[in-house]
């Protein structure tokens, strides 16, 4: 079974795993069954790679009571996600409680070398600490990152790694951990020899996806972080990769990615305050991982990612047609179940729901319900703040109370012809859609339950 590595490089890396992860927890078609999720990040305690961590521990759980057959056709959390890492994170050697000149000897150096470094580096730059990352400055970065070949988890992944497995990459281009991490990984994927299943991973399918400046940040003298710099550091960077990239064919897909309009976030250097909203880029980026796992991709494919009709508020209708077939139906499956599962919790888990007669004994009161319902309102959150956010990513109207139809942007639900409306006429379809469930466990039996009903529903009243 082949899988996809995914290495989430910086802050970008995981506010992007963050939506990837969403998606496949609604059932977006992948093309692998497994994804193995790894963040390259010396900033451990950022709350963007803490709040991802924590929701891809959400998904495994999940994943965990379920067990799929060839005939299941719920999408919902189908695909594995493994984790072959502590907290997927790739560790780097000899930055903790370090500073840039004790992380490379400086006191150590002859004087003739030392005075090199000072002028290649600044006084902050190496009195900066290792533990928050490297404040958007690539010049550090490339130095520490070159180790990670020597750590006991590149080696734990490149023991874990088949014939047929891919790759995939993302990264920022204008900060500092994602703009010298994606150039150093790519090299060492391709041309490393040190280390097990070297030709395996050398010769293995790589996509990546490059993040051109979408955010700002609020000026800071105590910061080493100066968002007036990332179009200079983006235009030099873009050189590079066109250079050393793109045209040696070393990657299979490179991904661009970028918006002229720019929210101005605080500016906190690392650690847990660096907490952002859900930003349409992040979204975004995470359907490029789809689009390659889909396609066979035969020299170096550039690739610009973006949407047909772009404006403040983002609709499905702003999407292009492939990537509206892609997400329509998975992601308001997706929100009418965790709707069901919030709203109408209370009766979905009475007796009074017919479809818990014969099914689902004791599947309420257990850890997987508890850790369903988690998933269900941190999904729910995530759309809020995409929603809210400056594009507005503007999928679903977060509010239908007793109307679930009305639950997608833009779009006037169908009248059908039937006795039922509103959430009896959900009752009503996933009443009969447990009937025709394959699944034997409760568990899949409940996620097909929903899967089957609110797909006939969809066809119904939206007409997709």
């Amino acid at each position: 079974m082949s899988k996809l590595y995914v290495f989430g490089i910086g802050g970008t890396g995981s506010r992007v795993l963050r939506s990837f992860t969403m998606m496949l927890a609604s059932g977006v078609k992948l093309g692998v069954k497994e994804v193995v999720p790894i963040v390259i990040d010396p900033d451990v305690s950022n709350a963007d790679l803490t709040r991802s961590v924590s929701l891809m521990n959400n998904y495994r759980a999940i994943r965990s009571s379920l067990s799929f057959i060839d005939s299941d056709t719920t999408m919902f959390f189908r695909t594995v996600l493994s984790q072959i890492l502590p907290n997927y994170t790739l560790r780097i050697q000899d930055t903790d409680d370090k500073t840039f000149s004790q992380f490379i000897d400086l006191a150590s150096m002859d004087k003739p070398t030392q005075a090199m470094m000072r002028m290649l580096f600044s006084e902050k730059n190496l009195s900066s600490s290792m533990e928050v990352g490297f404040k958007g400055n690539p010049n550090i970065g490339s130095v520490v990152l070159n180790q990670i070949v020597n750590s006991n988890d590149f080696l734990n992944f490149a023991n874990n790694f088949e014939a047929g497995d891919k790759i995939f990459i993302i990264s920022s281009i204008f900060g500092g951990t994602g703009a010298s991490g994606f150039p150093l990984l790519l090299k060492t994927l391709r041309t490393g020899n040190s280390f097990p299943n070297n030709d395996l991973i050398n010769n293995a399918e790589i996509g990546a996806i490059t993040i051109l400046p979408y955010f700002k940040l609020e000026t800071n003298s105590e910061s080493e972080i100066d968002s007036s710099t990332f179009i200079s550091k983006t235009k030099s960077a873009l050189a590079y990769y066109e250079n050393n990239i793109s045209r040696n064919q070393s990657i299979d897909a490179l991904y661009y990615l970028a918006d002229d309009v720019t929210n101005t976030y605080e500016n906190h250097e690392g650690g847990s305050p660096q907490k952002n909203d859900a930003n349409l880029v992040e979204f975004l980026a995470a359907t490029a991982i789809f689009d390659f796992c889909s396609k066979q991709h035969t020299p170096t494919v550039n690739k610009e990612l973006g949407l047909h009709d772009l404006t403040d508020s983002v609709t499905f209708d702003s999407f292009y047609d492939n990537q509206k077939r892609m997400l329509f139906e998975p992601l308001t499956k997706f929100i009418m179940m965790s709707n069901c599962l919030g709203y109408k919790y209370n009766y979905y888990s009475s007796p009074s729901f017919n479809a818990n007669n014969d099914h689902f004994k004791d599947i309420y009161n257990s850890s997987f319900m508890s850790e369903l319902q988690s998933m269900t309102r941190s999904y729910l959150e995530w759309l809020k703040e995409l929603k809210n956010n400056k594009r507005s990513l503007n999928l679903f109207n977060l509010s239908t109370a007793d109307k679930p139809f009305d639950v997608v942007s833009g779009y006037k639900p169908k009248k059908i012809f039937s006795t039922k409306s509103d959430y009896d006429l959900v009752t009503d379809r996933l009443n009969a859609s447990v009937k025709r469930c394959r699944s034997r466990e409760d568990y899949n039996q409940f996620l097909e339950m929903f899967d089957l009903g609110l797909s006939k529903l969809i066809k119904e009243k939206f007409n997709i």
